[in-house]
């Protein structure tokens, strides 16, 4: 009875149990797994991949055709230039795995208008595979682009690289273009439409992956075709896998649609797919060359010797190919290989100009000048007298031998051929020099000395100018190179020195006058008119010397309407030009004008920021400031080619304007774009704080200085943190702020003036005279003398007036006052006196020259017009007016350089920054 019962308890649990459901297992998909697997993009819940938004792109899915062939996927979007974006199948994690994948770039929508089709980049965007995806900042990443070239990098910390180069796709639509530097990870590319008919291009634009991933190994084939076997060991961990895409330059929006994606990650299946797809005999020897030349330029030069090599044992190599492995012996020192390589091509063909040359350069590296010279022999003449690298060689040769003529006549030639490498020319006077015809070779060191500072060879143009300082230091030209030389490295002083001393004595070279009248400019501009007069009649059809003497003119206040006419009609395409005709047009209020002239100067000059703050200033002045917001418009595609190429100098003018037209709040959220993407620019802190002084966010400001003033310190920042010192009724924060600012900016008028205001609205009246007599040794003007006379009569009728500064003291800038620009810096700006009563003008517009010539510098970009912020007015508590300017202050490299700081930062910086408490409890 006992055992019966037993089985009838056994049944009834096992029809409890059968009743009772059953637990679900979680899946832990961060789990790595030996899976076979296949998207079914007809079904999405079934593909892995989501549907998302992100920052500047959108993954969807693409509906299925019933009547066609296209069975889904995943339409991949980037929505603006210059983005990398991707999409993640956050299932399973794998390590080796193949990957199959079908995938097509449609032309872009929105072509490029007016654009030439490049012929030697990559493409316009590119689209692929994540593998080994392990964050955001580490993976591996396999790109196909637009144009048909494939790439492989390994991403780490953020940083790539370059696994392989920019490779031609065998049979994709686009000409063979030798493309294998590996430098191109973000080429500014455009697309080039080869087929009339969409389906065909479609076709063209289609591409089937396979992607295998073997222990340290990654084996690529495009098409069926195989591309590269990589070996690499920087990432061996398991990962996840995602869809990418990444638009560069050329197009506002393109899309990447992924239709056939499948994976397997058993470990005998990935092994046998490995080595089925590296055969020996199944890989075409094209391929192997192609592979060669992409990791020569790398570097990798073992990879591609073996590549070669194993091209070599399927079919005979041609002149290039031997070419090629003689470069890489080369490089690796095997210097008897290289020789018998490029032995083997003269032979085969004795009029091959490389194999001569480089056969040339091996005997010269080993000093067998013997052989040096029969096998110079040996090049026809035609040959010769055409080819700079071998008429270098012969003047080695020439050289070794002591033959100094016959050198300097080789060397010459070699100049002649090709006059921008000044080694030829440096080389040639060194041989006359030691020869005895000394004023042959400082002819020849001019020469050299010319091409070297073209070039921006600054370290072999020192060296020139220090030969030509010993053997002709009277030489006018000495001066005049010696000058030029300062100037280009930024020693403005030394550079002024030499060329006011070139000038003097006559000098006839036109580019002398026009970089003295830039070095004079701003403190001497009458003086500065005359040298680019100079400059203009020495080379009256140069349009850049026109332009500078119109802007010259214009900025003093002289006639500049002729100057600034034979500008136009010299250099039409100068959009700077039009600029300045701009700014002439906006003072005297000539607003069509002004937007017809900086229309044509953004034409030219698309990507200037500087030329869109002047188009805002015509905008706002119109009052149609918000019309132009389409052109900040990144994620829509209608942003102006400067806002994408200068997002944050971009954003921060658009505040400006708004801050300009009183439109404080609009402003504000333009200040926090430009914020998040350039949080350390001093001066955008500065504007920001100014605005939110002005929308009175008091602290918000003070946040702002105080980290400005850490970066960069300016007169501006010291004078609006003592403005808010006295708002808050702190006049011994406000103090001790002007004294430290004055303490690095001495000779500032606007510090002295505001520290006289404080003292005297905290009834010092004995100091703040005192630092009226400080003031007037900088400035006269109308508010000083009525600070002087408030000042009498606070401390009564009888008290006498500041006396005047000693002779012996430091002499009077006379000038109604001074304005600061709030445009960006280069190494060579400085502040000029301008016009400031209890205002500075904050410029709305940059009037300045492009990069021109060697001598020519790029201007700074345009700025706002800005609001005083003197401790006076904010102690009364009334807003001070903002005065608005078209009129700029034009800022070259020309200029010396800006002051430094001179006293104890961290003392100065401790004393002006905000007092913080501790909260207790």
């Amino acid at each position: 009875m006992g055992m019966f019962k037993l089985y009838i308890d056994y049944f009834k649990s096992k029809i409890k149990n059968l009743r009772k459901p059953k637990e679900e297992i979680p899946i832990d998909y961060e789990e790595i797994v030996e899976e076979q697997w296949q998207a079914d993009f007809s079904k999405p819940e079934n593909c892995r991949f989501a549907a998302e938004t992100g920052d500047g792109y959108t993954a969807a899915f693409t509906p299925p055709e019933p009547t066609g062939n296209n069975t889904g996927g995943i339409t991949l979007e980037a929505q603006r230039k210059h983005l990398y974006a991707w999409t993640v199948n956050p299932v399973f994690r794998y390590k080796d795995v193949i990957i199959e994948a079908d995938m097509r770039l449609p032309e872009p929508a929105k072509k490029p208008d007016g654009q030439d089709t490049p012929t030697d980049k990559a493409g316009g965007f590119a689209a692929g595979i994540l593998f080994r995806y392990i964050s955001q900042s580490t993976f591996y990443a396999l790109m196909i682009s637009d144009a048909g070239w494939v790439r492989l990098d390994a991403v780490v910390n953020s940083t790539p690289m370059p696994l392989l180069g920019w490779v031609k796709i065998p049979g994709s639509a686009h000409p063979d273009i030798d493309h294998h530097s590996s430098d191109h990870s973000d080429p500014d590319q455009s697309y080039s439409d080869h087929s009339n008919h969409k389906e065909e291009t479609d076709t063209k634009r289609a591409y089937s992956i396979k992607l295998i991933a073997n222990n340290t190994t990654i084996t690529i084939l495009i098409n069926g075709h195989w591309v590269a076997c990589c070996e690499d060991d920087t990432i061996q961990a398991a990962g996840k896998i995602a869809f990418a895409i990444q638009n560069w330059e050329t197009y506002p929006q393109v899309t990447a649609q992924l239709s056939r994606f499948s994976l397997n990650s058993i470990p005998m299946t990935v092994e046998t797919a490995y080595t089925e797809a590296n055969e020996f005999s199944a890989v075409p020897p094209d391929a192997r060359i192609s592979l060669a030349k992409t990791l020569y330029a790398m570097g990798r030069y073992v990879p591609a010797l073996l590549q070669l090599r194993a091209a070599a044992r399927l079919k005979e190599p041609e002149e290039a190919d031997r070419i090629l492995a003689g470069r890489i012996y080369f490089a690796q020192r095997m210097l008897d290989e290289a020789e018998q390589e490029f032995q083997s091509v003269l032979e085969a063909n004795p009029s091959n100009e490389e194999a001569f040359a480089e056969l040339g350069g091996i005997y010269y590296r080993a000093e067998r000048y013997e052989d040096l010279q029969r096998l110079l022999q040996k090049v026809p003449k035609p040959m010769m007298a055409q080819s700079s690298f071998l008429s270098n060689l012969e003047g080695h040769l020439y050289h070794a031998l002591g033959k100094h003529e016959e050198a300097a006549e080789a060397y010459r030639r070699a100049f002649t051929i090709n006059p921008d490498q000044g080694l030829f020319a440096f080389h040639q006077a060194n041989e006359l020099y030691d020869c005895g015809k000394k004023p042959e070779a400082v002819d020849a060191y001019m020469q050299a000395a010319r091409a070297f500072l073209q070039q921006e060879a600054y370290d072999d143009l020192a060296e020139v100018i220090t030969i030509l300082e010993r053997i002709a230091p009277n030489d006018p030209r000495t001066l005049s190179i010696a000058g030029k030389y300062a100037y280009a490295i930024g020693r403005y002083d030394d550079a002024l020195l030499k060329l006011k001393t070139a000038c003097k004595k006559g000098s006839e070279d036109s580019a002398d006058w026009y970089l003295y009248g830039l070095l004079l400019k701003t403190k001497e501009p009458k003086e500065a008119v005359k040298a680019f007069k100079k400059a203009c009649t020495l080379e009256p059809e140069y349009g850049l010397y026109q332009f500078r003497l119109a802007e010259a003119l214009y900025l003093s206040s002289g006639k500049y309407q002729p100057a600034l006419e034979q500008a136009l009609a010299a250099d039409p395409q100068n959009g700077w030009v039009h600029n300045l005709c701009a700014l002439a047009a906006l003072s005297e209020n000539d607003i069509e004008q002004a937007e017809a002239a900086v229309a044509e100067a953004r034409r030219l000059l698309p990507d200037e920021v500087s030329l869109l703050v002047n188009y805002l200033e015509v905008q706002r002045r119109k009052g149609q400031l918000a019309k132009c917001l389409p052109l900040f418009d990144i994620e829509n595609g209608t942003a102006d080619l400067a806002v994408e190429r200068n997002r944050a100098a971009a954003f921060h003018a658009l505040a400006n304007a708004f801050a300009d037209d009183d439109s404080r709040e609009e402003a504000q959220q333009w200040y926090y774009k430009a914020l998040k993407l350039d949080p350390k620019n001093p001066e955008l802190l500065t504007d920001k704080a100014e605005n939110d002084y002005a929308l009175f966010l008091l602290n918000e400001a003070d946040d702002g200085l105080v980290k400005a003033l850490d970066i960069q310190p300016s007169v501006r920042i010291y004078q609006l943190i003592a403005s808010i010192s006295v708002q808050k009724g702190d006049y011994a924060r406000a103090e001790v702020t002007l004294r430290t600012g004055l303490e690095a900016f001495a000779d500032s008028p606007d510090l002295h003036y505001d520290l006289a205001c404080v003292y005297r609205n905290t009834k010092r009246f004995e100091q703040a005279q005192a630092q009226v007599v400080q003031l007037k040794r900088y400035e006269t003007s109308e508010r000083v003398d009525a600070l002087e006379k408030a000042l009498v009569q606070d401390i009564g009728a009888t008290a006498q007036p500041a006396s005047e500064p000693k002779a012996e003291q430091k002499p009077k800038e006379i000038a109604s006052a001074k304005k600061t620009s709030r445009a960006s810096k280069s190494a060579a700006d400085v502040e000029e006196p301008v016009s400031s009563t209890k205002t500075k003008k904050r410029t709305s517009a940059k009037s300045a020259a492009g990069e021109e010539e060697a001598d020519a510098t790029k201007p700074a970009t345009g700025t706002k017009t800005k609001k005083a912020a003197s401790a006076r007015s904010a102690a009364d508590a009334k807003a001070t007016a903002r005065t608005k300017s078209a009129v700029s202050k034009k800022r070259t490299a020309a200029t010396e350089p800006a002051a430094e700081e001179t006293a104890d930062t961290k003392t100065e910086k401790a004393a002006v920054k905000k007092h913080r408490t501790k909260k207790t409890t």
